[in-house]
């Protein structure tokens, strides 16, 4: 999820200036009519700072940590592969 930008606004960091612009209005609009946000004021959703399909745990033991993936039948693909 990208929060509603687009690929290429996330990856240049045009998004931060689209974001503020977008939090300008909400805070004009609940400014405005603050009686139309039930739940309180509105914030504007950001992309996640990291995305990862198998993310490496934390306590991973150094193996995994060094090759960098989380890929638990890793092993027996490597061995058929041989």
């Amino acid at each position: 999820s990208l929060a509603g930008f687009t690929p290429h606004q996330v990856f240049s960091g045009e998004y931060l200036e689209i974001a503020h612009l977008r939090q300008a209005a909400l805070d004009e609009m609940y400014a405005q009519h603050p009686e139309r946000f039930s739940k309180g004021r509105s914030s504007v959703p950001l992309p996640p700072a990291e995305v990862c399909i198998n993310p490496v745990p934390e306590d991973a033991d150094q193996a995994t940590i060094e090759k960098g993936v989380n890929f638990p039948t890793l092993p027996r693909a490597i061995t058929k592969a041989m």
